[in-house]
């Protein structure tokens, strides 16, 4: 791949009305570097599904829904390193810590089935997830990219996530997001540091009301605690403490 490629696809990329086309595009020009499949998703944390969070779906027919069904994102040691940095890495440099585990072992393994050997995956940062990740799939048993490659790769990983980012907020519209008034001041008072209870005396209501509607924005983010609500929130600047 020569750098006009990459170029050009940017390029393309300020035009892309929809998402199926802006997914056929980059898996188009990525297949120059050997990657024939591709999935762009936020990364899952504390019981999170993947499902909802999967902005482009390039992977395999049927891999998706193995992937899924069996909540492989808990061990895949890919998704699992993807949530703790944000420099690209090829799959095989996840530290053993995470790879060399039972659960990620079998991962690898299904995968090939699919097709699916080696990548290369491009963490950032996200307004709607914690993280997210563009990772890229070859049917090649070792992946091998020079750092100028590795490059390109992230350039267009960076701008296809401005892209859907940029398309998400088109269909919003007005949307102000998946948190009522009140749901976001509780989150903010959390932020700040405060109590169920002294929430409860500085917004006038129960303290059952103010855990409930903690609860309902738990639910909204699919989380498992209060401080991952608030982080979300933050994240997607629905609040700003």
């Amino acid at each position: 791949m020569i750098d006009s490629d990459v170029f050009d696809f940017v390029e393309r990329c300020r035009k892309h009305t929809a998402t199926g086309a802006l997914l056929s595009d980059l898996l188009e020009t990525v297949r120059n570097l050997g990657f024939e499949h591709l999935i762009l998703s936020g990364v899952p944390l504390g019981g999170q599904k993947l499902a909802p969070m999967v902005e482009l779906n390039g992977w395999p027919a049927g891999w998706f829904e193995r992937y899924i069904e069996a909540e492989h994102a808990a061990v895949d040691g890919v998704c699992i390193y993807s949530a703790k940095t944000l420099k690209p890495f090829l799959w095989s440099e996840v530290p053993a810590k995470w790879s060399d585990t039972e659960g990620s072992r079998r991962v690898a393994g299904e995968a090939t089935e699919f097709g699916i050997w080696s990548g290369f995956a491009v963490p950032m940062l996200s307004v709607h997830h914690w993280q997210s990740v563009l990772s890229f799939a070859s049917s090649a048993k070792s992946c091998i990219l020079s750092p100028r490659h590795q490059v390109q790769l992230v350039t267009m990983a960076v701008y296809a996530g401005m892209s859907i980012q940029a398309l998400s907020n088109d269909e919003d519209g007005e949307d102000e997001g998946p948190l009522t008034d009140r749901e976001k001041e509780v989150l903010l008072w959390a932020a700040a540091g405060k109590t169920s209870s002294e929430t409860s005396q500085i917004l006038g209501l129960t303290e059952r009301t103010v855990k409930w509607h903690s609860m309902q924005a738990r639910e909204a983010f699919g989380v498992a605690t209060t401080t991952q609500a608030v982080i979300e929130a933050v994240r997607r600047r629905l609040i700003h403490p």
